[in-house]
């Protein structure tokens, strides 16, 4: 059984025994608002934490973290996400299994999950970079996702993180923003170079000015990689960058429903509902899935 949490802090040292691991766990649980469930598979001493965004948009999945240090606790906070089509994140291989047993999964996606520290950086940028003008934010949403509108979200990366773009008569022509900072981290994302600019090292002195950024803010950079994206795997691993772990981001739904369940990577199509900004539909539906839960959980805090 999921315990509902009202006082999140009692899963901040689960979270904190490795901070850049679970940065986006992190992130949903403390950072972003629109994640106003979060459970846990017992109190005190918990070894899961599961963070819910609920929807009630029939076009909206729900979205879920999830972090765990046992497959048992896994399957036990799983058993708060609502019956509907779902988008997650899961921290840790050892959940994976909970993840198929709990779901129908649809798609699956599993990353590398790479992170820099300061000593092993090989900065070797060879092309002038600046700030990405905001202006240019509904360009970079197109090329990210083409399908949905992601202009909002794309300008506000930019206004509200580092960023970096190289610029060829007057126009971006590669990019490199943020998706997500924590106390620890800089996560990395929206990495891109025109077709017609490609082969010519500006992924390499985009990440290195991204880089740069990161650890002159104090924190860590990091970034996830798909395991089958080995352009990018070897441009990481060139920089300095370390394999943390594997992580997976996936798609599915409760094994009990039957309906048609979109096939999509975590890529152009979904990641607009993954990054989106907060709505009041969204807290509504987290309100009458909180009472719902409330009288359940009260009773597992009680034990």
């Amino acid at each position: 059984m999921a315990v509902l949490l009202e006082d999140r802090e009692v899963v901040r040292a689960l979270l904190f025994r490795e901070p850049i691991r679970n940065a986006t766990v992190i992130h949903r649980t403390f950072d972003h608002p629109d994640f106003s469930l979060a459970f846990a598979d017992r109190v005190p001493n918990p070894l899961a934490v599961l963070a819910l965004k609920a929807s009630d948009h029939p076009a909206a999945p729900h979205q879920f973290a999830l972090h765990a240090t046992d497959t048992v606790a896994a399957l036990h906070v799983l058993s708060a996400v609502p019956p509907g089509f779902a988008l997650y994140h899961v921290a840790d291989e050892l959940a994976f299994p909970a993840i198929n047993k709990r779901l129908r999964v649809g798609w699956w996606g599993e990353a590398i999950y790479y992170a820099m520290d300061a000593k092993d950086f090989r900065d070797d940028q060879a092309h002038e970079t600046a700030l990405l003008d905001p202006i240019y934010a509904e360009r970079v949403a197109k090329v990210w996702a083409p399908d949905w509108p992601a202009t909002g979200y794309v300008r506000s990366r930019i206004e509200d993180g580092p960023s970096a773009a190289i610029y060829v008569d007057g126009e971006p022509v590669a990019w490199y923003l943020t998706h997500l900072e924590t106390d620890h981290v800089v996560m990395l994302g929206f990495l891109h170079v025109l077709d017609a600019h490609r082969r010519k090292g500006y992924a390499r002195s985009l990440s290195c000015a991204m880089i740069r950024q990161a650890l002159a803010r104090g924190k860590t950079p990091a970034c996830h990689v798909y395991t089958d994206n080995e352009p990018s795997i070897r441009l990481m691993e060139s920089l300095g960058f370390r394999r943390v772990c594997t992580q997976a981001w996936g798609t599915g739904s409760h094994r009990d429903e039957r309906s048609p369940m979109p096939s999509m990577r975590l890529t152009n199509s979904v990641l607009p509902f993954v990054y989106a900004s907060r709505s009041s539909r969204n807290f509504a539906a987290n309100a009458r899935l909180r009472a719902s839960y409330s009288d359940a959980a009260s009773a597992c805090v009680r034990r």
